[in-house]
């Protein structure tokens, strides 16, 4: 077989693939309660038996599916992250540039079934340790990247700029946008973000005492329009 295992182990591999390929596809479509053992089976195209013979439950089989999405996507912005840092000349403000490009592309069944897993951690306690395992691998991803871009401190940022992608990502899924615009707007909100850890120490202090100062005027807030 070239990978070590025999046809039988490798038959049951690609039957466990799909059943995970399968979950992303219903969590991406209508969210987890589409996953039952029943729809995973036929999406699959595979015996019903197969679900429970694979996975102890649906909780296990959506655990799996999440770990193999998450660890799926790191590699993918891992790969061209590292294009663009060992691009000849490229700079911070190119890389961030490319980041957004990557990012601001039209959502997929599969990244709406991340988010549709992290609202599911929101209700299902159980599933929060594995959504934790998948947002610190994309914070170790951003980390990585901000070191090598001489962040002072990129692990506390990394958060905060998974959070930012993730933001934007949803706004995404329920309004459409120009992808350009997007990647625009995002690239600056990065870049304001990066500013902040790049910055001249004696130039941060200043800045963050002149945003302790208090406004004088008051400066009016206008009200949005009512809606008719």
């Amino acid at each position: 077989m070239g990978n070590g295992q025999s046809p039988r182990q490798d038959r049951s591999r690609r039957r466990r693939d799909a059943l995970l390929r399968a979950t992303i596809e219903l969590l991406g479509e209508s969210g987890a309660k589409s996953v039952t053992h029943r729809a995973v089976a036929e999406r699959a195209g595979l015996p019903l038996a197969s679900t429970t013979y694979y996975f102890r439950s649906v909780h296990q089989l959506i655990e799996e599916a999440l770990k193999v999405h998450a660890a799926e996507r790191v590699a993918e912005l891992q790969g061209m992250a590292a294009a663009a840092l060992g691009a000849p000349g490229a700079s911070a403000q190119h890389i961030a540039e490319r980041l957004a490009e990557v990012l601001a592309a039209a959502p997929t069944p599969i990244l709406v079934a991340q988010y549709q897993m992290y609202l599911e951690a929101g209700r299902s306690p159980a599933l929060q340790p594995a959504v934790a395992e998948a947002l610190a691998a994309f914070e170790r991803l951003a980390a990585t990247v901000l070191t090598a871009l001489g962040a002072r401190d990129a692990e506390s940022t990394a958060e905060a700029f998974v959070a930012l992608v993730d933001g934007f990502a949803l706004h995404r899924m329920a309004r459409a946008r120009d992808p350009s615009r997007e990647a625009a707007a995002l690239t600056a909100a990065m870049r304001a973000l990066f500013l902040e850890q790049v910055m001249d120490p004696a130039d941060r202090a200043a800045l963050h005492e002149r945003l302790r100062r208090p406004l004088a005027p008051p400066v009016p807030v206008p009200l949005p329009p009512r809606p008719h």
